[in-house]
């Protein structure tokens, strides 16, 4: 989708450079200047091609996170060019009035400073999202049970990991916790990205009783041009054993019971399998996903929370009578979400049934934390990266 996107504005910039060139021409600007112009027209609308080729050069896992870092500076680049001419183009080519002008170029600015900020600001201003969340079926000794749910860390991308991580372990530590659960997508490439450091800063995010991680489509290893085809389980289970190193438990289609006098939950993780590699950057539902064999173990009538990284699955898992509450990430909101009038807006609304916060079904709930890295471009446009700290409560 982002390759068609990007295509699209590429043409669309090019077209309106021209008529930009036609009007200096008009103008009778000096040639010098002119020539300048279109020199920087052709450089800018040539980035993406320049990230492309980034994003090809992934083939091995020496240089993949170099080159994916280059890459996404670039994007990021890209659209700050696009909203600077989109807001601007408008008002001084079609209208030689000095004011429409002098009003682009202020719109133009504004934009310029709105970006700047989501990329310096928004992308590392994390935030607590507190909310409750009521259940008939809870147990009454989890009443006031505290779960904090993040997601979508992308080590591999951060501008400045050790830094953003501290930040992060930070803010999840003042949640006061009794248990932290993680969506998916740690890494963003590869488990190489996970240095003995960073490792050692993750371990310090935990609740009162223990954190919880499923794996997401970036922790399969397949972004690397060289394993796209299918999962290599070697991969997975030297990604699996550093996490576990730190102190988290990865939940591969698997249940842990949680413990209160003699009541208990299920938390059950659902793992990124083969099945699911083939709907990484789907939008629709995943209606075929048979996700009985996971449950088979699970009673029925315990209280279930289930995590997974991608959050169409939830109307199979939901309608199955299999979770109660289920978490997810993945979509990011599209790390643009503008909130107008007491509406929100993001590109994902246009392309997922559920894209982020609460969902309810007669037979359960979901929440999708709008995650806390970024990818294709270093920028959150009041997509602020998001720590979930959620009550659970007897209704």
């Amino acid at each position: 989708m982002l390759k068609y996107i990007t295509v699209l504005f590429v043409i669309l910039m090019a077209l309106m450079d021209f008529m930009a060139y036609k009007k200096l021409l008009r103008n009778r600007v000096d040639k010098k200047l002119r020539c300048i112009f279109s020199c920087v027209a052709i450089t800018v609308n040539s980035i993406p091609v320049i990230a492309a080729i980034c994003m090809f050069l992934l083939t091995n896992i020496e240089n993949s996170a170099l080159m994916m870092k280059i890459s996404m500076f670039l994007f990021t680049l890209f659209i700050q060019f696009i909203l600077l001419r989109l807001s601007f183009y408008p008002f001084w080519l079609f209208s030689s009035n000095k004011k429409w002008t002098f009003f682009g170029a202020l719109l133009s600015a504004s934009m310029v400073f709105v970006y700047l900020y989501s990329v310096f600001v928004t992308r590392i201003d994390y935030e607590i999202k507190e909310i409750e969340v009521g259940f008939s079926n809870l147990p009454a000794e989890f009443d006031g049970y505290r779960v904090v749910f993040i997601s979508d860390i992308h080590i591999g991308s951060m501008y400045n990991a050790v830094e953003e991580l501290n930040e992060l372990a930070g803010a999840v530590e003042s949640t006061n916790a009794d248990i932290i659960l993680f969506g998916g997508d740690l890494i963003n490439l590869h488990h190489t990205e996970l240095n003995a450091e960073l490792l050692s800063i993750l371990s310090g995010i935990k609740g009162k009783e223990q954190t919880l991680s499923v794996i997401g489509n970036h922790d399969t290893g397949t972004y690397i041009s060289n394993k796209k085809d299918e999962i290599n389980e070697n991969d997975i289970k030297a990604f699996e054993k550093l996490v576990e190193n730190c102190g988290w438990k990865v939940l591969r289609d698997s249940t842990v019971y949680i413990y209160r006098n003699n009541d208990s939950i299920a938390i059950t993780g659902i793992d990124y399998s083969n099945e699911l590699l083939k709907h990484k950057h789907s939008f629709g539902n995943v209606e075929s996903f048979n996700c009985d064999y996971i449950y088979n173990s699970v009673d029925d009538s315990v209280f279930n929370i289930t995590v997974s990284h991608l959050p169409q699955l939830w109307y199979s898992l939901c309608d199955a009578g299999y979770s109660d509450l289920t978490l997810s990430g993945h979509i990011h909101a599209m790390q643009l979400k503008i909130s107008l009038l007491g509406y929100l807006f993001s590109p994902a609304q246009f392309m997922y049934n559920e894209w982020s916060g609460l969902y309810e079904r007669e037979k359960g709930k979901l929440y999708i934390n709008d995650g806390i890295g970024t990818v294709a471009y270093y920028s959150r446009i009041g997509s602020n990266p998001e720590i979930t700290a959620i009550t659970l409560r007897k209704r």
